[in-house]
């Protein structure tokens, strides 16, 4: 959220920069062979154009100009265009040092921070930040998908039990990575409950991602299960690319670390 804000302000000052330097641009280019009176109107008649000159102080038809003459209305059509720019970029410089100008000055979120001591100790803070945020998001309480005694699990370095080597995978490079996550924490999905492998958290956007790791696709039932868990998905909105991240193996293509790692710096950084 701050470097949002940041990187907003920041690109406004240099969008004002420039601005300003395409106006100076613009200014050095000015057609000094056209009169301010005269105007063209342009006509079509198949793929032909016709252009015409209009003087507004003189009365009378329009003038057609012939080909000979196509300078004439060459500089008023730029002469035209170039005035629309110079509006344009006028009224955005307005608009952008209107908005700088009146910017507070400091950003709600930062208010707390500005407090004394004093004041903070009995205050609730209207914004959380990072830390606060990841602290109760990471510590919510939820009844998992048991593990059974004989089911087969590894150690992830948090020191939880997950299902398979390519979930310890997973898990470590988000632990590693500094990304929040809950394994396998309930989600309600219309009447169902199902259980996606990872909820992450983006920390900078405080957006919640599924994670679903399809880990043997060369299992027929295995892959007709995991379809039909996507096509849940998609029924209630979760849609891979939007807020569903998947990585997949088979027996000859084992899960790709880095493309575990491309995916965390895509979606969650």
């Amino acid at each position: 959220m701050k470097n949002d804000y940041d990187y907003i302000i920041s690109f406004m000052i240099n969008r004002c920069s420039m601005l300003e330097k395409e106006l100076s641009r613009l200014s050095k280019r000015k057609n000094t062979n056209v009169c301010k009176d005269e105007k063209i109107k342009v006509s079509q008649r198949g793929q032909k154009y016709y252009y015409y000159l209009i003087r507004n102080n003189k009365h009378g038809e329009p003038k057609y100009l012939k080909q000979s003459e196509i300078e004439i209305a060459r500089n008023i059509a730029q002469r035209d265009y170039d005035e629309i720019i110079k509006r344009n970029i006028e009224k955005e410089l307005d608009s952008i040092k209107t908005y700088l100008r009146n910017l507070p000055d400091l950003k709600y979120e930062d208010i707390y921070d500005s407090l004394i001591e004093g004041r903070k100790v009995i205050v609730m803070p209207f914004v959380m930040t990072d830390e606060e945020y990841i602290n109760i998001w990471q510590n919510e309480k939820y009844n998992t998908k048991k593990i059974r005694p004989d089911d087969i699990c590894y150690e992830t370095q948090r020191g939880e039990k997950v299902r398979s080597k390519s979930e310890v995978i997973i898990a470590d490079t988000l632990y590693f990575a500094g990304i929040p996550y809950h394994y396998e924490k309930p989600l309600q999905l219309g009447k169902r409950i199902i259980y996606p492998d990872f909820t992450v958290l983006n920390v900078r956007t405080r957006k919640e991602y599924y994670w679903e790791h399809l880990g043997m696709l060369d299992n027929e039932d295995y892959l007709d299960k995991a379809l039909r868990k996507l096509d849940n998905y998609e029924e209630h909105g979760i849609r891979e690319g939007n807020n569903l991240i998947l990585t997949r193996e088979t027996a000859k293509f084992p899960i790709n670390i880095s493309n575990v790692k491309d995916k965390i710096n895509y979606y969650l950084k």
